[in-house]
């Protein structure tokens, strides 16, 4: 009999430590708040609480300004997911203008427990204007994560996008990663170069993040996200 008792108060002790731990995960989860739409800046401010879309939380956004580049108040951010699927997106878009060279945006990208780890991403460029040798080029590098916020590890995967009047347009790149990820460093460096005697410009570019393997030409299907949240 008393062995029975106490067993009962152990099935309740654990009972009630896992109601209290799913309590506190539930709490944590409300804590983080959809990805909304707004300005570069914004995200900025964010910090380390990010927000999510989907099972995916974004967080430590920060912008690196090149020499002529825009300021972050002036990049507008939409966040959505990839029409037919569950893969979020980012879209980023401004007016760039030559000369602009050497800034980038990064930021990171965790799986929620239980969420579908990170197989891969693609990267879709919004054509601006070119015109002599001038060339826009963004870059999604994909990055191992470290225990210092702002900080990546070894590069994983990298997409190129770009549009020169001296070679071939590639509006999209698409890859997968070796081994799915559940955190990931994201850096995206932007160049709008003039070349010799030319001009260039750029509207935007948006980055997908894939649960899935990827199917030939995924990232010619993807398109402008629709906000996930329109509240912070």
């Amino acid at each position: 009999m008393c062995g029975n008792q106490h067993n009962r108060r152990f099935l309740v002790a654990i009972s009630l430590l896992i109601a209290t731990v799913l309590a506190v995960a539930t709490v944590v989860a409300a804590q983080v708040p959809h990805c909304a739409p707004g300005q570069l800046s914004d995200y900025e401010r964010l910090g380390a609480k990010g927000c999510a879309i989907g099972d995916k939380h974004f967080s430590n956004f920060t912008y690196h300004k090149g020499p002529n580049g825009l300021p972050a108040d002036a990049i507008s951010v939409t966040p959505g997911t990839v029409t037919d699927s569950d893969d979020p997106a980012l879209l980023f878009e401004a007016t760039w203008v030559t000369p602009s060279v050497g800034s980038a945006v990064s930021y990171g990208v965790e799986v929620a427990p239980g969420g579908k780890p990170i197989s891969g991403a693609s990267l879709e460029m919004q054509f601006g204007q070119i015109t002599g040798t001038g060339e826009t080029r963004v870059a999604a590098e994909l990055h191992q994560s470290t225990d210092s916020p702002g900080s990546c590890g070894p590069t994983l995967l990298e997409l190129d996008v770009f549009l020169g009047a001296s070679q071939l347009k590639k509006a999209t790149d698409s890859g997968q990663l070796k081994d799915p990820a559940r955190q990931l460093c994201v850096v995206s460096p932007v160049s709008v170069a003039p070349g010799k005697n030319g001009t260039a410009s750029l509207k935007g570019f948006m980055t997908v993040f894939h649960s899935s393997p990827a199917q030939p030409g995924s990232a010619n299907n993807a398109t402008e996200p629709s906000p996930t949240g329109v509240g912070q």
